[in-house]
Protein backbone atom coordinates (compact mmCIF):
# COMPACT_ATOMS: atom_id res chain seq x y z
CA UNK A 1 0.00 0.00 0.00
CA UNK A 2 0.91 3.43 -0.56
CA UNK A 3 2.27 5.39 1.97
CA UNK A 4 0.24 8.23 3.72
CA UNK A 5 1.05 11.50 4.38
CA UNK A 6 0.18 12.82 7.80
CA UNK A 7 -1.25 15.91 6.88
CA UNK A 8 -3.24 14.80 2.83
CA UNK A 9 -4.41 12.04 2.42
CA UNK A 10 -1.78 11.95 -1.20
CA UNK A 11 0.13 8.46 -1.54
CA UNK A 12 4.01 8.83 -1.66
CA UNK A 13 5.35 7.19 -4.66
CA UNK A 14 8.20 5.51 -6.16
CA UNK A 15 9.39 6.00 -9.50
CA UNK A 16 12.91 3.47 -10.25
CA UNK A 17 14.51 4.32 -13.75
CA UNK A 18 13.46 7.81 -14.44
CA UNK A 19 15.25 9.70 -16.84
CA UNK A 20 16.53 13.40 -15.91
CA UNK A 21 15.76 16.05 -18.43
CA UNK A 22 17.90 18.51 -17.02
CA UNK A 23 20.60 17.69 -18.34
CA UNK A 24 22.49 16.75 -21.67
CA UNK A 25 23.76 13.65 -19.85
CA UNK A 26 20.12 12.29 -19.70
CA UNK A 27 20.62 10.09 -16.66
CA UNK A 28 18.66 6.75 -16.43
CA UNK A 29 19.48 5.55 -13.45
CA UNK A 30 17.42 7.85 -10.93
CA UNK A 31 14.72 7.01 -8.27
CA UNK A 32 12.48 9.73 -7.34
CA UNK A 33 9.75 10.08 -4.63
CA UNK A 34 6.51 12.02 -5.58
CA UNK A 35 4.20 13.22 -2.30
CA UNK A 36 1.68 16.02 -2.92
CA UNK A 37 2.91 16.44 -6.39
CA UNK A 38 6.34 17.29 -4.75
CA UNK A 39 8.98 15.36 -7.04
CA UNK A 40 12.29 14.87 -4.95
CA UNK A 41 15.73 12.82 -5.79
CA UNK A 42 16.37 9.62 -3.89
CA UNK A 43 20.24 8.64 -3.50
CA UNK A 44 21.86 10.04 -6.38
CA UNK A 45 24.60 12.70 -5.85
CA UNK A 46 24.11 15.07 -8.59
CA UNK A 47 23.77 18.53 -7.20
CA UNK A 48 21.97 19.56 -10.53
CA UNK A 49 18.99 17.23 -10.10
CA UNK A 50 18.24 17.64 -6.59
CA UNK A 51 18.05 21.43 -7.53
CA UNK A 52 15.90 21.18 -10.27
CA UNK A 53 13.48 18.67 -9.36
CA UNK A 54 12.70 20.05 -6.64
CA UNK A 55 12.11 23.52 -8.06
CA UNK A 56 9.85 21.59 -10.61
CA UNK A 57 5.78 22.52 -8.99
CA UNK A 58 2.69 21.58 -10.45
CA UNK A 59 1.83 23.52 -13.34
CA UNK A 60 0.36 27.41 -12.32
CA UNK A 61 -2.81 29.10 -13.89
CA UNK A 62 -3.10 30.99 -16.92
CA UNK A 63 -3.23 34.76 -16.91
CA UNK A 64 -3.81 37.68 -18.98
CA UNK A 65 -2.21 40.71 -18.40
CA UNK A 66 -0.85 39.53 -15.30
CA UNK A 67 -4.17 38.06 -13.99
CA UNK A 68 -5.92 34.78 -13.42
CA UNK A 69 -8.37 33.37 -16.48
CA UNK A 70 -9.67 30.42 -17.67
CA UNK A 71 -7.28 28.19 -19.66
CA UNK A 72 -10.06 29.07 -23.06
CA UNK A 73 -9.70 32.81 -22.32
CA UNK A 74 -5.71 32.72 -22.18
CA UNK A 75 -5.61 30.39 -25.57
CA UNK A 76 -7.80 33.45 -27.05
CA UNK A 77 -6.38 36.27 -25.98
CA UNK A 78 -2.85 34.20 -26.84
CA UNK A 79 -4.40 33.72 -30.41
CA UNK A 80 -5.61 37.29 -30.92
CA UNK A 81 -2.21 38.57 -29.62
CA UNK A 82 -0.55 36.68 -32.71
CA UNK A 83 -3.11 37.50 -35.12
CA UNK A 84 -2.00 40.70 -34.74
CA UNK A 85 1.69 40.40 -34.74
CA UNK A 86 3.29 41.35 -38.00
CA UNK A 87 6.65 39.74 -37.41
CA UNK A 88 6.78 37.35 -34.20
CA UNK A 89 9.42 35.89 -32.56
CA UNK A 90 9.47 32.40 -30.93
CA UNK A 91 11.83 32.33 -28.50
CA UNK A 92 13.01 29.95 -25.49
CA UNK A 93 12.18 26.78 -27.57
CA UNK A 94 13.08 25.15 -24.47
CA UNK A 95 10.53 21.92 -24.83
CA UNK A 96 10.58 18.22 -25.89
CA UNK A 97 9.97 17.13 -29.42
CA UNK A 98 6.33 17.04 -29.44
CA UNK A 99 6.37 20.62 -27.99
CA UNK A 100 9.33 21.77 -30.73
CA UNK A 101 6.73 20.13 -33.59
CA UNK A 102 3.66 22.14 -32.68
CA UNK A 103 6.07 25.27 -32.71
CA UNK A 104 7.33 24.91 -35.95
CA UNK A 105 3.99 24.36 -36.84
CA UNK A 106 2.64 27.62 -35.46
CA UNK A 107 5.60 29.46 -36.14
CA UNK A 108 4.79 28.90 -40.11
CA UNK A 109 1.37 29.75 -39.68
CA UNK A 110 2.55 32.59 -38.00
CA UNK A 111 5.39 33.66 -40.54
CA UNK A 112 7.25 33.25 -37.47
CA UNK A 113 11.21 33.42 -36.46
CA UNK A 114 12.93 31.22 -34.08
CA UNK A 115 15.71 30.80 -32.25
CA UNK A 116 16.18 28.60 -29.00
CA UNK A 117 17.54 30.48 -25.71
CA UNK A 118 21.24 28.84 -25.91
CA UNK A 119 21.29 29.69 -30.19
CA UNK A 120 24.68 31.14 -29.82
CA UNK A 121 26.42 27.94 -27.90
CA UNK A 122 24.05 26.17 -31.11
CA UNK A 123 25.44 27.87 -33.65
CA UNK A 124 28.79 27.55 -33.09
CA UNK A 125 29.26 23.90 -33.26
CA UNK A 126 26.12 24.20 -36.52
CA UNK A 127 29.23 26.71 -37.92
CA UNK A 128 31.63 24.11 -38.11
CA UNK A 129 29.46 21.20 -39.30
CA UNK A 130 28.41 23.30 -42.18
CA UNK A 131 32.04 24.34 -42.89
CA UNK A 132 34.19 21.95 -42.33
CA UNK A 133 32.46 18.54 -40.72
CA UNK A 134 33.44 17.04 -37.97
CA UNK A 135 34.28 13.68 -35.83
CA UNK A 136 32.14 12.54 -33.13
CA UNK A 137 31.44 10.49 -30.85
CA UNK A 138 28.74 9.54 -28.38
CA UNK A 139 28.95 9.31 -24.33
CA UNK A 140 28.81 5.61 -24.57
CA UNK A 141 31.82 5.25 -26.90
CA UNK A 142 33.80 7.45 -24.20
CA UNK A 143 32.57 5.42 -21.54
CA UNK A 144 33.55 1.72 -22.79
CA UNK A 145 36.26 2.61 -25.64
CA UNK A 146 38.10 5.85 -25.13
CA UNK A 147 41.34 5.40 -23.35
CA UNK A 148 42.42 8.87 -23.52
CA UNK A 149 40.16 12.13 -23.18
CA UNK A 150 41.01 15.82 -23.11
CA UNK A 151 38.63 18.00 -21.57
CA UNK A 152 39.16 21.49 -23.57
CA UNK A 153 37.94 24.11 -21.75
CA UNK A 154 34.81 21.94 -20.16
CA UNK A 155 34.16 22.53 -16.39
CA UNK A 156 32.17 19.35 -15.92
CA UNK A 157 31.12 20.13 -12.02
CA UNK A 158 28.97 22.94 -13.37
CA UNK A 159 27.24 21.87 -15.92
CA UNK A 160 27.65 18.07 -15.95
CA UNK A 161 28.17 16.78 -12.82
CA UNK A 162 27.80 13.08 -13.17
CA UNK A 163 30.16 13.20 -16.47
CA UNK A 164 32.99 11.82 -14.07
CA UNK A 165 30.81 9.15 -12.50
CA UNK A 166 29.23 7.97 -15.98
CA UNK A 167 31.47 8.49 -18.40
CA UNK A 168 35.12 8.84 -17.06
CA UNK A 169 35.36 6.07 -14.01
CA UNK A 170 32.36 4.09 -14.23
CA UNK A 171 32.06 1.31 -12.02
CA UNK A 172 31.63 -0.88 -15.00
CA UNK A 173 32.61 -0.23 -18.79
CA UNK A 174 33.74 -2.72 -21.63
CA UNK A 175 36.96 -1.32 -21.77
CA UNK A 176 39.31 -4.87 -21.96
CA UNK A 177 41.50 -3.01 -19.28
CA UNK A 178 38.49 -1.42 -17.46
CA UNK A 179 39.22 2.49 -16.26
CA UNK A 180 42.38 2.11 -14.29
CA UNK A 181 44.46 2.94 -17.68
CA UNK A 182 42.21 5.73 -18.55
CA UNK A 183 43.88 9.19 -18.74
CA UNK A 184 42.06 12.39 -18.74
CA UNK A 185 43.55 15.69 -19.14
CA UNK A 186 42.49 19.10 -18.66
CA UNK A 187 43.21 22.22 -20.60
CA UNK A 188 41.95 25.48 -19.37
CA UNK A 189 40.92 27.77 -16.99
CA UNK A 190 41.75 25.48 -13.38
CA UNK A 191 38.49 24.10 -12.63
CA UNK A 192 37.10 21.91 -9.61
CA UNK A 193 38.59 18.65 -9.88
CA UNK A 194 35.75 16.10 -9.83
CA UNK A 195 35.20 13.85 -6.87
CA UNK A 196 35.48 10.61 -8.14
CA UNK A 197 37.14 7.87 -7.19
CA UNK A 198 39.64 6.23 -9.99
CA UNK A 199 40.06 9.38 -11.66
CA UNK A 200 43.00 10.76 -12.48
CA UNK A 201 42.96 14.33 -13.73
CA UNK A 202 46.49 16.27 -15.35
CA UNK A 203 45.80 19.90 -15.53
CA UNK A 204 47.16 22.29 -18.18
CA UNK A 205 46.18 25.46 -16.72
CA UNK A 206 45.33 28.08 -19.28
CA UNK A 207 42.87 31.34 -19.35
CA UNK A 208 40.44 31.11 -21.67
CA UNK A 209 41.57 33.43 -24.26
CA UNK A 210 44.49 31.37 -24.34
CA UNK A 211 42.75 28.14 -24.85
CA UNK A 212 42.84 27.91 -28.64
CA UNK A 213 46.65 29.23 -28.88
CA UNK A 214 47.39 26.30 -26.24
CA UNK A 215 45.64 23.46 -28.30
CA UNK A 216 46.86 24.71 -31.81
CA UNK A 217 50.44 24.35 -29.76
CA UNK A 218 49.55 20.79 -29.28
CA UNK A 219 48.38 20.31 -32.62
CA UNK A 220 52.08 22.03 -33.75
CA UNK A 221 53.94 19.39 -31.13
CA UNK A 222 52.06 16.03 -32.30
CA UNK A 223 53.52 17.19 -35.98
CA UNK A 224 56.89 17.76 -34.52
CA UNK A 225 56.67 21.61 -34.69
CA UNK A 226 57.80 24.36 -32.31
CA UNK A 227 54.82 24.90 -30.30
CA UNK A 228 55.66 28.61 -29.46
CA UNK A 229 54.91 28.27 -25.86
CA UNK A 230 57.67 28.17 -23.14
CA UNK A 231 57.94 26.87 -19.53
CA UNK A 232 55.95 24.29 -17.39
CA UNK A 233 52.82 24.53 -20.20
CA UNK A 234 55.32 23.80 -23.14
CA UNK A 235 56.63 20.66 -21.09
CA UNK A 236 52.84 19.74 -20.45
CA UNK A 237 51.48 19.91 -23.74
CA UNK A 238 54.61 17.82 -24.93
CA UNK A 239 53.84 15.43 -22.46
CA UNK A 240 49.92 15.43 -23.68
CA UNK A 241 51.36 15.00 -26.95
CA UNK A 242 53.15 12.01 -26.55
CA UNK A 243 50.25 10.40 -24.45
CA UNK A 244 48.09 11.23 -27.29
CA UNK A 245 50.55 8.98 -29.57
CA UNK A 246 50.44 6.59 -27.66
CA UNK A 247 46.50 6.30 -27.23
CA UNK A 248 44.38 3.71 -28.90
CA UNK A 249 40.97 6.19 -28.35
CA UNK A 250 41.28 9.62 -27.64
CA UNK A 251 38.46 12.14 -27.38
CA UNK A 252 38.54 15.32 -26.97
CA UNK A 253 35.28 16.88 -25.02
CA UNK A 254 34.11 20.33 -24.67
CA UNK A 255 31.16 22.15 -23.75
CA UNK A 256 29.72 24.81 -26.33
CA UNK A 257 28.21 26.84 -23.30
CA UNK A 258 31.01 27.44 -21.48
CA UNK A 259 33.24 28.33 -24.32
CA UNK A 260 34.54 32.22 -25.20
CA UNK A 261 31.70 33.22 -28.21
CA UNK A 262 34.02 34.92 -29.91
CA UNK A 263 37.03 32.11 -30.62
CA UNK A 264 34.22 29.10 -29.49
CA UNK A 265 33.96 28.19 -33.42
CA UNK A 266 37.71 28.06 -33.96
CA UNK A 267 38.09 26.55 -31.12
CA UNK A 268 35.91 23.95 -32.26
CA UNK A 269 37.30 23.89 -35.97
CA UNK A 270 40.74 23.46 -34.57
CA UNK A 271 39.50 20.07 -32.59
CA UNK A 272 37.64 18.91 -35.78
CA UNK A 273 41.04 19.54 -37.47
CA UNK A 274 43.13 18.09 -34.95
CA UNK A 275 40.55 15.07 -34.57
CA UNK A 276 40.81 14.45 -38.78
CA UNK A 277 44.79 14.46 -38.37
CA UNK A 278 44.89 12.10 -35.56
CA UNK A 279 42.35 9.39 -37.80
CA UNK A 280 45.05 8.90 -40.40
CA UNK A 281 46.85 6.66 -38.24
CA UNK A 282 44.83 5.75 -34.99
CA UNK A 283 41.27 6.67 -33.64
CA UNK A 284 40.50 10.26 -32.31
CA UNK A 285 36.82 11.75 -32.17
CA UNK A 286 35.15 15.02 -30.53
CA UNK A 287 31.93 15.18 -27.91
CA UNK A 288 30.31 18.64 -27.34
CA UNK A 289 28.50 18.56 -23.71
CA UNK A 290 25.29 19.95 -24.89
CA UNK A 291 21.72 19.87 -24.60
CA UNK A 292 21.06 21.63 -21.71
CA UNK A 293 16.77 23.03 -21.61
CA UNK A 294 15.98 20.69 -24.78
CA UNK A 295 18.45 22.58 -27.03
CA UNK A 296 20.00 19.59 -29.14
CA UNK A 297 15.93 18.50 -28.99
CA UNK A 298 14.92 21.92 -30.60
CA UNK A 299 18.12 21.54 -32.89
CA UNK A 300 17.64 18.56 -33.94
CA UNK A 301 13.29 18.61 -34.42
CA UNK A 302 14.22 21.82 -36.52
CA UNK A 303 16.76 19.99 -38.95
CA UNK A 304 14.56 16.85 -40.07
CA UNK A 305 11.29 19.26 -40.47
CA UNK A 306 12.84 21.77 -42.57
CA UNK A 307 16.22 20.93 -43.39
CA UNK A 308 17.70 23.59 -41.85
CA UNK A 309 19.30 24.03 -38.20
CA UNK A 310 17.77 26.87 -35.90
CA UNK A 311 17.92 30.70 -36.47
CA UNK A 312 15.10 30.52 -39.47
CA UNK A 313 12.29 32.45 -40.32
CA UNK A 314 8.92 31.58 -41.98
CA UNK A 315 8.33 35.25 -42.62
CA UNK A 316 8.84 34.91 -46.49
CA UNK A 317 7.51 32.54 -48.96
CA UNK A 318 10.11 30.09 -48.63
CA UNK A 319 11.91 29.36 -45.07
CA UNK A 320 15.00 31.80 -45.17
CA UNK A 321 18.21 30.25 -42.72
CA UNK A 322 20.53 32.75 -41.16
CA UNK A 323 22.32 32.73 -38.13
CA UNK A 324 23.72 36.06 -37.75
CA UNK A 325 19.99 38.05 -39.07
CA UNK A 326 17.88 35.64 -37.31
CA UNK A 327 19.70 36.12 -33.15
CA UNK A 328 16.61 36.63 -30.77
CA UNK A 329 19.29 38.73 -29.01
CA UNK A 330 20.13 41.13 -32.03
CA UNK A 331 15.84 41.24 -32.93
CA UNK A 332 14.54 42.26 -29.47
CA UNK A 333 17.70 44.89 -28.80
CA UNK A 334 16.75 46.16 -32.35
CA UNK A 335 12.87 45.90 -32.15
CA UNK A 336 12.87 44.32 -35.15
CA UNK A 337 9.90 41.61 -34.07
CA UNK A 338 6.58 43.06 -32.69
CA UNK A 339 5.74 40.08 -30.54
CA UNK A 340 7.11 37.14 -28.75
CA UNK A 341 6.33 33.73 -27.52
CA UNK A 342 8.45 32.49 -25.15
CA UNK A 343 8.38 28.71 -24.35
CA UNK A 344 10.37 27.41 -21.78
CA UNK A 345 9.09 24.26 -20.06
CA UNK A 346 12.37 23.13 -17.86
CA UNK A 347 12.83 26.25 -15.65
CA UNK A 348 11.36 29.39 -14.40
CA UNK A 349 13.69 31.54 -16.45
CA UNK A 350 11.57 34.31 -17.56
CA UNK A 351 12.14 35.89 -21.08
CA UNK A 352 14.76 38.68 -22.47
CA UNK A 353 13.67 42.09 -21.03
CA UNK A 354 11.50 43.38 -23.36
CA UNK A 355 8.30 45.80 -24.35
CA UNK A 356 6.86 43.55 -26.45
CA UNK A 357 3.16 41.64 -26.14
CA UNK A 358 4.50 38.51 -24.88
CA UNK A 359 2.99 34.97 -24.46
CA UNK A 360 4.70 32.76 -22.31
CA UNK A 361 4.25 29.03 -22.35
CA UNK A 362 6.54 27.57 -19.20
CA UNK A 363 6.51 26.27 -15.81
CA UNK A 364 4.93 28.05 -12.65
CA UNK A 365 7.53 30.33 -11.34
CA UNK A 366 7.90 31.58 -14.98
CA UNK A 367 4.51 33.71 -14.99
CA UNK A 368 4.96 36.71 -16.88
CA UNK A 369 2.55 39.75 -14.66
CA UNK A 370 2.22 42.84 -16.79
CA UNK A 371 -0.19 44.68 -19.40
CA UNK A 372 -0.31 43.09 -22.72
CA UNK A 373 1.37 39.66 -21.58
CA UNK A 374 -0.63 36.05 -21.40
CA UNK A 375 0.45 33.07 -19.51
CA UNK A 376 -0.10 29.38 -20.63
CA UNK A 377 0.94 26.98 -17.74
CA UNK A 378 2.99 23.76 -19.22
CA UNK A 379 4.42 20.82 -17.33
CA UNK A 380 8.09 19.54 -17.16
CA UNK A 381 9.10 16.83 -19.69
CA UNK A 382 10.27 13.67 -18.28
CA UNK A 383 8.54 14.64 -14.60
CA UNK A 384 4.59 15.72 -15.49
CA UNK A 385 2.57 13.07 -17.40
CA UNK A 386 0.94 14.16 -20.64
CA UNK A 387 -2.69 13.77 -21.15
CA UNK A 388 -1.92 11.65 -24.34
CA UNK A 389 -1.42 8.67 -21.83
CA UNK A 390 0.99 7.55 -19.06
CA UNK A 391 4.81 8.29 -20.11
CA UNK A 392 7.90 7.45 -17.91
CA UNK A 393 7.71 10.94 -15.49
CA UNK A 394 8.05 11.04 -12.45
CA UNK A 395 4.93 13.10 -11.44
CA UNK A 396 1.98 11.32 -12.33
CA UNK A 397 -1.77 13.19 -12.03
CA UNK A 398 -2.99 12.93 -8.58
CA UNK A 399 -5.41 10.12 -9.50
CA UNK A 400 -3.14 7.69 -10.60
CA UNK A 401 -2.89 4.66 -8.82
CA UNK A 402 0.26 3.51 -7.51
CA UNK A 403 2.85 2.19 -10.22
Amino acid sequence: MPKQNAVDSAPEILHHEVSCPFCGLLCDDLTTRTENQRVTVQAIACPKATRAFAACVPPGEPLIDGKPAALDDALAAATRLLKRSRQPLFGGLATDVNGMRAALALAERCGAILDHRHGEALNHGVQVLQSRGQTTTTLAEVRNRADLVVLVGANINEDFPRFAEICLAPAETLHPAGTTGRQVWHLGPRAERPRQAGLRLEQIACPQAELLDTLNALRASLRGRAQGLTGQRAKAITALAAAIKQAAYTVFVWAPGQLDAGAAALLIGSIGELCGELNRSQRAAGLALSGNDGAQTALAATAWTTGYPLRLSYAGPTIDYDPLRYQSRRLLAEQAVDALLWINCFSPAPPPDNDLPCVVIGTAGSELRRPGSVFLPAGTPGVDRGRAGPTASARPPATAPER
